[in-house]
């Protein structure tokens, strides 16, 4: 059976697909549960995450240190690790970035920490020889979305450890967008994640101002980093072993194939209640979590209130996108519009989520091993009016609008593989690109300043954000396909066990397993992106510009061109981990 039919068939429990051996799901979440009041918590906005202005360009620095954090006050303290600038006592995540277009920086990064605050669930057998995280965690900063050149893009490779630094150039040549920076370190991505090493990063342009002119502007433009966590009773982090997993001393592997908390955290507090003056609000919205998947809507007591989705993860759309719900995944981001003037004073909009786990597909009911987080946060209207200006109907000048890649011909079409491994047991094991390990020596070779086709050919059960690192794409469309018959025809079955194996086999091309015709992207991803979801059972198609060439003279969201080696790999932080990430190198 599959780790889908084992949650499907309640066999494995929730929660319980984490919890230690000998300890019920409800056990092992449920007191920590019980201690969290709702919309207690006034949410931390800019003021509160703190600000670090590098428009003007220059160098700062960052200290990657330990902290003690409360996520509510009723709770207990939670060791975790924090990136804090001179004279800061932040606890938990890092300062708000805002840089502008243009306008380059250096930043150094000083890894001060003295140990992991989750050194039980460090998985020896995902890191680097040698490595000792438990009491020397290595870190690597990077920044998601950035076009920058290799030596700083903060990859996997790239980690330094306690005593060391490292000087990241940032030249900010592309387009106003809600990027952010997190840890990416081989191995630890999910731990160093999980306790804190992340931060949003705003980039400003001449038409992204940031001022107000057309978009609400500070205190109305408020970070929203939302993640889901588990606590112990005593308040501090959970992330418990897997119990179907053995590792070779027989003991349950540190490493699951997702986690899933009970608990939802934004901008690292429980639950949180933001007041709201009544006007609009942009929200830059940021998917925070390892693994979970989230559809919201905004819940004012009736019909789910509408709202305006104007950028996506690489910058403004052309136009704003009316919704009622939003579907975002681990590593994307939503710029949102909310208008809160024709609501009461007094009035409360709870944000809630209905996205199944593992999304899309999994069990509905809690005895059947869902993890529900219906509710997220919460909004009060107060009685003062706050930011009162029309949307407008175009965000991008006349000539400024996103260079559409539709049309343009790829000078090359690539079929990339999304693969599953399990043991005999059917229990996941590891997930790969192309069923390669990332130590494979098949690096992707691209050529600079051309665009390419990615056709992300999803043969697993759960869908996956693909992230590509230093470009921003397009996503043309998707299309369902005979995953099964597919599989078959790669040869990475072995057929002495039948089971995928990693090393074997290669991807083929899909056309004759297509079903169906495709359907084109959303109006809400018709602009630019760097992480994708591809759905189970579909191919999804994005057109890649490697360098601000690649699209004959046109502009792109990226403004420089680099050569190199970079990632690209699943934004569920534990498929990243094991080994779902392959290198690629623009020559």
């Amino acid at each position: 059976m599959t780790r889908r039919q084992l949650l499907q068939a309640g066999a494995v429990a929730g929660a319980g697909l984490l919890a230690p051996p000998g300890i019920s799901a409800a056990a092992a979440r449920g007191p920590a549960a019980g201690q969290q009041a709702m919309f207690t918590e006034q949410l931390p906005t800019l003021a509160e995450l703190g600000v670090l202005d590098m428009r003007g360009g220059g160098r700062t620095a960052l200290w990657v240190r330990n902290a003690s954090h409360r996520f509510q006050e009723n709770m207990g303290p939670a060791n975790t690790l924090a990136y804090q600038e001179a004279g800061s006592s932040r606890t938990y995540l890092g300062p708000v970035i805002i840089a502008r277009k243009g306008v380059p920086f250096e930043l150094k990064v000083r890894n001060a920490a003295e140990c992991h605050p989750l050194a039980s669930a460090i998985d020896s057998e995902l890191i680097p020889r040698g490595s000792n995280d438990a009491k020397r965690p290595r870190t690597s900063v990077h920044l998601h979305g950035g076009n920058v050149s290799p030596q700083s893009d903060g990859g996997p490779d790239q980690a330094f450890a306690p005593g060391d630094s490292y000087t990241y150039h940032y030249g900010n040549n592309q387009e106003a967008a809600g990027l952010w920076y997190h840890d990416h370190a081989l191995g630890m991505t999910r731990l160093n994640v999980y306790a804190g090493l992340a931060g949003s990063y705003l980039l400003r342009d001449g038409i992204d101002t940031g001022d107000g002119t057309q978009l609400p502007p500070p205190p109305y433009e408020v970070p929203l980093i939302i993640q889901d966590k588990m606590f112990n009773p005593d308040g501090t982090l959970a992330y418990p072993p897997n119990p179907d997993l053995k590792g070779p001393d027989g003991a349950p592997r540190p490493w699951a194939p997702e986690f899933f908390g009970d608990v939802a955290t934004v901008n690292g507090k429980v639950r949180p209640n933001l007041d709201v003056a009544r006007g609009r609000y942009r929200f830059r919205v940021f998917n925070g979590s390892n693994a979970r998947f989230y559809d919201f809507t905004f819940d004012a007591g009736g019909p789910a209130l509408a709202f305006y989705q104007i950028g996506s993860d690489g910058g403004l759309l052309n136009a704003p996108v009316r919704l009622d719900r939003l579907v975002i995944g681990p590593g994307e981001r939503a710029d949102l519009v909310v208008d809160f003037a024709g609501l009461r004073a007094g009035s409360r909009v709870v944000l809630r989520n209905s996205a199944r786990v593992p999304y899309p597909d999994g069990p509905e009911s809690v005895a059947g091993g869902a993890i529900p987080l219906p509710q997220v946060m919460q909004f009060t209207v107060t009685s003062r009016t706050g930011y009162t200006v029309p949307l407008p109907a175009r965000l991008r000048d006349k000539g400024g609008e996103v260079t559409s890649l539709r049309e343009a011909a790829p000078a090359k079409i690539r079929r990339m593989a999304l693969v599953e491994v399990a043991n005999t047991d059917g229990v996941p094991v590891m997930a790969l690109l192309n069923n390669r390990m990332f130590d494979s020596p098949d690096t992707t070779e691209v050529e600079g300043d051309t665009l390419e086709q990615w056709e992300l050919i999803n043969t697993t059960e759960d869908a996956h954000p693909i992230h590509l690192h230093f470009t921003q794409f397009q996503v043309l469309n998707r299309q369902k396909f005979h995953a099964d018959a597919y599989l078959e025809e790669t040869g990475y079955i072995d057929p002495a066990t039948g089971l995928v194996t990693p090393g074997r086999g290669k991807a083929v091309e899909v056309e004759r397993f297509l079903i169906g015709r495709p359907r084109d992207a959303a109006a809400n991803e018709q602009g630019w992106k760097d992480t994708v979801v591809a759905l189970p059972g579909e191919v999804t198609r994005i057109r890649v510009p490697f360098g601000a060439g690649a699209a004959g003279g046109k502009p792109l969201a990226i403004g420089s061109s680099f050569k190199g080696d970079y990632v690209w790999h699943c934004h569920i932080l534990e498929h990243e981990d094991n080994d779902m990430m392959q290198r690629y190198t623009i020559k």
